[in-house]
């Protein structure tokens, strides 16, 4: 079944796919004066949460998975500015069956992801990593908005329903994909990251082979890399070549490609004979503050409706990408009022734009691709394309020991 709005969708439909593997279990880390509020935030994430107007039942309820508490590998540590010793320690006395069981840690952060001093915000970093190299995936929350949450039921469900669908996700489930019809296309996306600290910009790039927005893997590079990264994106292209004949290639970039970034994606294009189009989208998702466009029919608020795009010069178009639907009596401010995204489209083959409608079906799959974000149900106005490899750039680059190969294929960053 199809539905247009994915957070209504999810109070009435099954997720599109669950992770393959059923049996699972979650366990938590939190400081020791913690735990007497990790039940009660457990109850509510398996069972549901206790108010008049209930959309959150519980963990099964809405992503259609069951999960047990795993005591055995409940861990507390005592020092709240420096836990990773302890942490370390208990975690190297623990045992996973990782054969039969898919794991999930809940990790209560004493400090939310604003503190100020950059080691507290490093923590999460290390206990991600920590477990990742361990095969786990984790979740974070902050425990002074868990305790104001748990206390407010109506509006605590929101922020579960974001965590049931992260989780879902990073153990591997699909909580739905796009209702179109498959074609043998190859969209790759490259994100950016700038480390103010390191004064330092990482790109990743995610991969999503086909065009219904499955996510496969990715990889991160520093910003200089650029042989490596056009490296990457043709090891992409001959993976999906390999299997399919490609009716064409389509990259999401978060700035102008360069002629050093781009060259070398052609020349081994040409080098495997592919004879497909590439296409190249410029995605500035600085959003467009110079640019705007109103929609005086709809009152005082004036943003028009959500995939509305306008031509602003030569294959240059603003997308607006929110949660207006042409079909919606009411809007809520808290959904926001997100501003425009400029499009630019190019391509290294003459004949590429030959085709009229190939304009309009690059821009719906950039709008389409902004309705796969997992994270939370708030629509985004940026594809995952460019956000997803941002988060990862974001991330992975503080990693010790970089990310485990084995993880480069899942979601564990959102």
């Amino acid at each position: 079944r199809t539905h247009l709005v994915p957070k209504k969708a999810m109070n009435i439909l099954n997720p599109y796919r669950r992770p393959s593997n059923q049996n699972i279990k979650i366990f938590f880390i939190c400081h020791t004066s913690h735990k007497d509020y990790v039940l009660s935030f457990y109850q509510n994430l398996k069972e549901g949460v206790n108010t008049e107007k209930k959309y959150y039942k519980g963990l099964e309820a809405y992503v259609n998975i069951k999960a047990t508490a795993s005591k055995e590998h409940f861990i507390e540590f005592t020092n709240e500015n420096d836990p990773i010793p302890e942490i370390v320690e208990q975690l190297e006395s623990l045992t996973f069956d990782h054969e039969n069981v898919k794991y999930a840690a809940f990790y209560i952060s004493p400090f939310d992801k604003f503190t100020p001093d950059p080691d507290d915000r490093e923590i999460y970093i290390r206990i991600k990593e920590l477990f990742l190299n361990e095969g786990i995936v984790t979740q974070v929350v902050d425990y002074e908005k868990m305790i104001i949450n748990i206390q407010d039921q109506y509006n605590f469900q929101f922020s579960l329903q974001n965590m049931a669908l992260a989780i879902h996700a990073k153990l591997g489930g699909a909580p739905w994909k796009l209702a179109v019809t498959d074609k043998k296309e190859l969209v790759i996306g490259v994100g950016a990251f700038t480390n103010q600290g390191e004064n330092r910009r990482y790109i990743a790039s995610a991969f999503s082979f086909q065009n219904n927005g499955l996510f496969r893997n990715f990889e991160y590079f520093n910003q200089n890399e650029t042989e490596l990264l056009a490296g990457s994106i043709l090891k992409a292209i001959r993976d999906f070549t390999s299997v399919a004949q490609a009716d064409k290639v389509v990259i999401h970039f978060y700035k102008e490609m360069s002629y050093e970034e781009l060259q070398p994606i052609i020349d081994g294009m040409n080098k495997l004979k592919l004879g497909v189009p590439l296409y190249i989208l410029n995605i500035n998702k600085t959003e467009a503050e110079d640019m705007i466009a109103y929609d005086v029919n709809w009152g005082d608020k004036l943003m028009p409706v959500s995939g509305t795009y306008i031509r602003i010069g030569v294959n240059k178009f603003l997308l607006f990408n929110n949660a207006r639907y042409p079909s919606d009596r009411f809007y809520s401010d808290t959904d926001g009022f997100p501003f425009p995204i400029k499009i630019k489209i190019s391509s290294s083959d003459d004949d590429a734009f030959e085709d009229v409608e190939v304009i309009e079906e690059l821009l719906t799959q950039v709008y389409q691709f902004s309705r796969l974000y997992w994270k939370s149900l708030r629509q985004q106005n940026v594809p995952i394309t460019i956000k997803y490899p941002e988060m990862v750039a974001q991330i992975a680059p503080r990693f010790n020991n970089g990310v485990p190969e084995d993880a480069k294929d899942t979601l564990w960053f959102l």
